[in-house]
């Protein structure tokens, strides 16, 4: 069994070499492959495999499609390997660091909440974690939340189903910017290059993506919730679908601990 698991890294290092690292980065592997390509990676730069890791984590740009699966990696690791005091004190650095990407600090912040209560650091103890979900209402153009409440600081997990027809994506935006996001979104819809990058403007205003769902999927966007309490609006900057497809997210103190499923929308 050595011998196979042995012959599989190495298999692996030919094929991930550390500049791109493939298997790690692919969107379809499973955590297994991802793992495993990471390893192989990590042995090919003479790294430990959490270290390595935790650099590709903190060159990651904003809004990068490797965000979640990455998290998702973070939050799964060993916490016992997490909990080294080297890897603990690199993994708070680097969420407290407000010149690294959002994405970055997302991810920090999710594997440092993974640790047992009692063992977090005493910065982050108190932040709470909370999982939003919405859904598309098929033929409507709208989603089916139309607000919610989050405390300031505070990690978010927003689930978006999509039961539609169509595909949608969900952009958290700056407050007050939905109409300049929107018409920008309905412009990019004009360019050949527009579904190519998912509809997603280039503005400083947009503070969390997640891409185009298709029909019948869902996908989860991790992100930080602002600390300034503000009213954030959050839309799909599909072309079109921006004045009908949006909602706020408030952000307050104290927030519920839980949130209320959304008000049935009736069929026309």
């Amino acid at each position: 069994m050595l011998v196979v698991w042995t012959l599989s890294i190495a298999l692996a290092g030919c094929m991930n070499p550390q500049g791109d690292c493939v298997g790690l980065d692919s969107p379809t592997a499973s955590q297994s492959e991802r793992r495993l390509a990471l390893d192989a990676c990590a042995s090919e730069g003479k790294q430990k495999p959490l270290d390595y890791f935790l650099d590709r984590v903190a060159h990651l740009a904003a809004h990068d499609r490797r965000t979640e699966s990455y998290g998702d990696i973070a939050a799964t690791w060993n916490v016992e390997e997490l909990e080294q005091e080297s890897i603990s004190s690199k993994l708070l650095a680097l969420y407290k660091d407000e010149t690294a990407s959002t994405d970055a600090r997302v991810i920090a912040l999710r594997a440092l909440l993974a640790f047992p209560l009692e063992k977090r650091p005493t910065e982050v103890r108190n932040i709470a974690q909370l999982t939003v979900e919405i859904s598309t209402i098929p033929s409507q153009m709208t989603y089916d939340r139309k607000e919610f409440s989050v405390a300031p600081g505070c990690l978010v997990q927003l689930v978006l189903h999509n039961p539609d027809a169509l595909e949608h994506n969900l952009l958290l935006v700056a407050p007050n910017s939905l109409a300049e996001i929107g018409i920008a979104g309905d412009r990019m819809g004009q360019t050949p290059d527009g579904k190519l990058k998912e509809f997603v403007p280039d503005s400083k205003r947009i503070l969390a993506v997640m891409g185009l769902v298709p029909a019948a999927k869902s996908k989860s966007l991790w992100f930080i919730a602002p600390s300034k309490p503000a009213t954030y609006p959050y839309v799909c900057t599909y072309p079109g679908h921006w004045r009908t497809m949006n909602g706020k997210m408030k952000v307050v103190a104290p927030v519920p601990t839980t949130i209320p499923a959304p008000t049935p929308v009736k069929s026309p």
